[in-house]
């Protein structure tokens, strides 16, 4: 089950989750960019021109890509853009991210997002080489994610290690969803010989390029959907532009209990310079302050009581795993319990264990220290994180529920 941390008081529901990862070996470092094939892209058959454009993308060699994620609202826009270049043959990627949400966004919806309202945008760096994603934190140092770390955290890290990519060396865009479309008609041919194709993809398909704390609310459903996306290759068949209206799933994402308040979200995908951008070498291993994230983070659930952490780990809403910290400037959060629930109820289990996670911290949130609680933000305000689940017998109403759940509150 997923975690899912809880806002007490005037606060709802704040959902994390994690995402399925690129798997596969070490990093790359020596790749060669594969050679466009025999047949251009437009004579090979319509269903195939869409994943011939990403193997022709990938054979220009390198590009600049700028990704954009808007959250409309009646309360305004949130954006979340990444800036990068990419090197298709090397297999690396620099990307800067900043997300940008206006003060009286809907606040449901910016505690999903992992970002503060109103708040000036602190741009996040990411290096991707192969398998691996080196992250750099607000203070300076970097955290490394690898595919090769133990089996206990690997899923940990599925969040930011989605942003190794298959389609392209940075991962989580429109390129992954481009790859494995099929052109549905004959797209617009424009005057430069650029192609404009207009499709529908199943929402499955379409959620490769969501947040995984976003893709996960909707991955439980059932139901059929589709989501609208519009391609442009320019004459040599190479993408230049995707773009996805992902308005359609909102429905599910607030059932799954997310993004409430927003009533439109849409996503674009631009390549520029294709074969004639120059990747900056990566300077993570260089700087002297690189960690391996493995070693360096913990799960927050083993954060003893009144002391700090911090969230700034790249790894999105996600507080599966923090740094620990001193209490002071580079501590986000403090944590003031640790909740264990197990116990037989005779009744429907569903959000039972959260429940009595929520009724434990509030009372811990009454009977902790002054010097843990003081600096709340906002003031007055806990929170309440963890994972539960329930098991039953054929034989009888008995259900056993069990969950670890962390109280903390939030301190900028």
């Amino acid at each position: 089950m997923r975690n899912v941390p809880v806002r007490w008081a005037a606060l709802p529901l704040l959902l994390a989750a994690l995402a399925g990862c690129r798997s596969g070996g070490a990093a790359a470092t020596d790749a060669k960019a594969p050679k466009p094939t025999g047949t251009p892209v437009y004579e090979v058959r319509l269903d195939d021109q869409l994943s011939a454009a990403s193997r022709a993308t990938t054979a220009a060699g390198s590009s600049a890509f700028t990704w954009t994620l808007s959250y409309g609202s009646a309360k305004g826009t949130a954006v979340d853009r990444t800036t990068g270049t990419q090197d298709y043959a090397k297999d690396t990627a620099r990307a800067e991210r900043v997300l940008d949400i206006p003060r009286r966004f809907p606040e449901d919806a910016v505690a999903d997002l992992g970002g503060r309202s109103g708040a000036k945008p602190v741009p996040e760096v990411y290096e991707v080489k192969g398998n691996q994603v080196d992250y750099r934190t607000r203070q300076g140092g970097w955290l490394r994610y690898s595919s090769q770390a133990s089996m206990d955290v690997v899923d940990r890290f599925a969040g930011i290690l989605m942003r190794a990519g298959d389609a392209a060396p940075f991962g989580g865009t429109l390129a992954e969803v481009v790859r494995n479309a099929d052109a549905e008609k004959q797209p617009a041919k424009g005057a430069d010989g650029s192609r404009t194709y207009e499709l529908s993809v199943p929402w499955q398909t379409a959620n490769d390029a969501l947040p995984a704390s976003l893709a996960d609310a909707a991955m439980y459903s059932d139901r059929d959907g589709l989501v609208s996306l519009t391609v442009v290759l320019d004459g040599q068949g190479r993408l230049t532009r995707a773009s996805a209206d992902y308005t359609t799933l909102l429905k599910w994402m607030h059932e799954g209990g997310v993004l409430k308040g927003v009533t439109s979200l849409k996503a674009d995908y631009t390549l520029t310079g294709h074969g004639g951008t120059t990747v900056p070498a990566p300077t993570a291993e260089k700087s002297g302050t690189l960690e391996d994230a493995e070693k360096a983070l913990a799960p927050l659930a083993e954060v003893k009581p009144g002391a700090c952490a911090s969230s700034d780990t790249g790894l999105g809403v996600s507080l599966a795993l923090v740094r620990t910290v001193p209490c002071g400037k580079d501590a986000d959060l403090r944590v003031f319990g640790q909740v264990k629930i197990k116990e037989t109820i005779q009744e429907n289990p569903t959000g039972v264990a959260d429940k009595k996670a929520r009724e434990r911290c509030r009372s811990a949130f009454r009977s902790a220290p002054d010097a843990w609680v003081a600096d709340a933000h906002p003031a007055g305000t806990y929170f309440t994180t963890g994972s539960s689940s329930s098991s039953s017998s054929y034989t009888g109403p008995d259900v056993e529920i069990a969950g670890d759940f962390t109280c903390f509150v939030r301190l900028s």
